[in-house]
């Protein structure tokens, strides 16, 4: 399952690549100037934070006097977050029901995208519904769509999109972050109607073949 996954995933880089880095899967597209460079005509640049319906992130339990519980709604940590984009489910936290009630901000749905933004920067996942219900805590970022699809936005991510922009803009003290604010930042590279709906396509089998090999 693991080496299939990393297939699917090395697949979902590649298509990503010729599309939004080297242009060589577009039919003879005009490039045209944009603010960040030459772009295909038609083609446009949002910011991630525009896309979103929000992008937010938790709060440890118990800066709020509570305490985690041995059973209970899910609490997803910046270590159980996998370096494949899958959940470490053994590494999870749980609180009750009553935290999670105090920390419904940062309750997390299916089809959210976690990045993690201190500590270990840079680790994500599309969250399932095999994980929820569940919340998270201060170290980990929600990331949840509304003007594009969740699964061709976490494409970008796996195609590294994010990387390189990221790196430059994390704050340094006791240990590395990204504020919310720099993650919303992030100029996203948007096709016109017609090649989006041909990149999904393309890309979301990929990413249902991976989702069904995590739940499994």
């Amino acid at each position: 399952k693991q080496k299939i996954n990393d297939n699917l995933a090395e697949t979902i880089k590649a298509v990503f690549k010729s599309w939004f880095l080297d242009y060589t899967a577009l039919d003879s597209k005009e490039l045209v100037k944009s603010q960040y460079g030459l772009i295909p005509d038609g083609w446009h640049y949002e910011l991630l934070g525009d896309l979103c319906e929000c992008v937010t992130k938790g709060t440890t339990p118990t800066t709020l006097g509570k305490d985690f519980t041995e059973t209970g709604i899910n609490f997803i940590k910046g270590e159980s977050i996998n370096d494949d984009h899958s959940f470490n489910k053994t590494l999870f936290a749980h609180i009750d029901d009553e935290t999670d009630e105090l920390l419904k901000r940062s309750r997390i749905r299916e089809n959210d995208i976690v990045f993690t933004i201190a500590g270990t920067l840079g680790k994500f996942a599309l969250v399932d519904n095999s994980i929820i219900p569940a919340n998270t805590n201060q170290a980990v970022a929600i990331i949840r769509t509304s003007k594009i699809k969740p699964e061709m936005l976490y494409s970008y991510f796996i195609g590294e999109w994010q990387v390189e922009f990221y790196k430059r803009n994390t704050q340094q003290a006791v240990q590395a972050n990204l504020s919310l604010g720099t993650i919303k930042d992030l100029p996203i590279l948007l096709p016109d109607n017609n090649g989006i709906d041909r990149y999904m396509r393309l890309i979301k089998p990929l990413i249902s073949g991976i989702k069904t090999n995590f739940a499994e």
